[in-house]
C-alpha cells in the first residue's frame, strides 16, 4: 500500500476521537498539528475584537465577545484603542501565552476564501504547503504502515545527525531554543569548506523547526568563520530562511556570536501533543483498534484483553462494536492485546 502513496502529501489521519494533519515527504514526517476532537482547532476562525491595548510593532491586544484577550499581527498605527476589528485566528492558546491572530481587511479574498472551507481544509491552506495531494486515513492505517510514530519519536530528540557529517543538537527553554551545529570531526580544509557546511547546516535547523514547531526567539551557535563569509552567511540565511517561514525575522548576528531568528509561534511544540508516554501508548491501542476493523474480515471473533488500567480507559472510549473489551486481572494494568478468539 505505500508504494502507491506519492512522495509529497498531506496525510489526514481521523482516528480515536483525534485529528493529526501530517505532512509528509519521503515517508517522514514534515509537520504536524493534532488536537483532540472533543476540543477542536480554531485556527481559522474569524471573529470582530476590540482593541484594548496598543504594543509596538504593530501588534495589539483584543478582547473577543466572549472575554478571550488575544495578540493582533498587522495592525496599521491608525487603529486607537477601543476601535473593533476583524480577525482570523492562527494559534491556539499554549505555553501560558494568549492567542495569536492577525488583522483580517473587511471584505477580503482570504476571508471569503476561508468562509468556503472546512475545519481541517481551512489549516492546510494556512499552516501546509499547497498543491499537494490530501489523502484521508480514517483508520490509521497508512500511519502505521509507514511507521510514523517512530518518525515522531525521533523527532522529538535533541541530537540530529546532518547527511554527510555534522550534527545539531536543539535545547528548548521558555525564553529561547537554542541550536548548536557541531562539524563533529568533519575536517574542513578551508573557510569557503565551512561556509558550505554552514549552509548546509541551516537548512537541516529549517527543517526541524518546522517538523518540531518551534517558535519564539532561535538562536543557532554557528561554527567559527572569517567575517565575510559571516556576512554573506547572513544574506543566505535571509534568503533561504523566507522560503520556509515568510513571517520569520532573521535578525544577524549578535555581539556574542550567536545568530537571532524570530519566529511566530502559532502552533504547539511537537512534544506537546501528548502529555505523556501514557496518553501516546493509550491513543495507539485506540488506533489498533480501529485498524483492526479496517483489516479484519471476519468481524464476530476479535478481542482486545487488558490490564484494569487500560481496560478502565478504554471502555469509557468509542471502539467498533464487533471487538469485546476483556478486562484481565493477571495483566500488567496497562497492558493491552488484540486477538482473534475461537468463541
Amino acid at each position: 500500500m505505500t508504494n502507491k502513496l506519492p512522495n509529497h502529501f498531506i496525510l489526514i489521519d481521523k482516528c480515536a476521537e483525534e485529528t493529526r494533519i501530517v505532512e509528509i515527504l519521503n515517508k517522514k514526517i514534515l509537520k504536524l498539528n493534532s488536537w483532540f476532537d472533543v476540543n477542536p482547532s480554531i485556527v481559522g476562525n474569524i471573529y470582530e475584537a476590540k482593541i484594548i491595548k496598543i504594543l509596538h510593532g504593530g501588534i495589539v491586544r483584543a478582547r473577543l465577545k466572549n472575554d478571550i484577550v488575544v495578540s493582533v499581527r498587522g495592525v496599521p498605527k491608525s487603529y486607537k484603542v477601543d476601535s473593533v476589528v476583524k480577525i482570523i485566528i492562527v494559534s491556539e492558546e499554549f505555553d501560558d501565552k494568549p492567542i495569536q491572530a492577525n488583522l483580517l481587511s473587511s471584505n477580503s479574498q482570504l476571508e471569503k476564501k476561508l468562509n468556503s472551507l472546512d475545519q481541517i481544509e481551512k489549516i492546510i491552506f494556512l499552516y501546509f504547503t499547497k498543491n499537494i495531494p490530501v489523502l484521508e486515513d480514517k483508520y490509521a492505517v497508512i500511519w502505521d504502515q509507514l511507521d510514523l510514530d517512530q518518525c515522531f519519536l525521533e523527532a522529538l530528540q535533541p541530537r540530529v545527525n546532518i547527511t554527510d557529517g555534522g550534527l545539531i543538537w536543539i535545547e528548548k527553554t521558555k525564553a529561547a531554543t537554542l541550536i548548536d551545529i557541531d562539524t563533529q570531526k568533519l575536517i574542513l580544509n578551508s573557510d569557503e569548506d565551512m561556509f558550505d557546511f554552514c549552509k548546509k547546516a541551516y537548512v537541516r535547523c529549517l527543517e526541524e523547526i518546522k517538523l518540531r514547531n518551534i517558535g519564539g526567539m532561535i538562536l543557532i551557535d554557528f561554527p567559527r568563520m572569517s567575517s565575510t563569509k559571516k556576512k554573506l552567511l547572513h544574506e543566505k540565511i535571509v534568503e533561504i530562511g523566507k522560503k520556509y517561514f515568510t513571517d520569520g525575522n532573521f535578525l544577524g548576528f549578535s555581539k556574542l556570536l550567536l545568530y537571532e531568528i524570530y519566529i511566530p509561534r502559532n502552533l504547539a511544540i511537537l512534544e506537546n501533543f501528548y502529555e505523556n508516554s501514557d496518553q501516546f501508548n493509550f491513543q495507539n491501542h485506540l488506533r489498533s483498534l480501529w485498524r483492526a476493523s479496517k483489516k479484519i474480515q471476519s468481524k464476530t471473533k476479535m478481542q482486545f484483553i487488558c490490564g484494569n488500567n487500560l481496560y478502565k480507559k478504554i471502555i469509557n472510549k468509542k471502539y467498533p462494536s464487533f471487538i469485546k473489551v476483556i478486562q484481565r486481572n493477571d495483566l500488567p494494568n496497562d497492558y493491552g492485546e488484540l486477538s482473534e478468539t475461537n468463541l
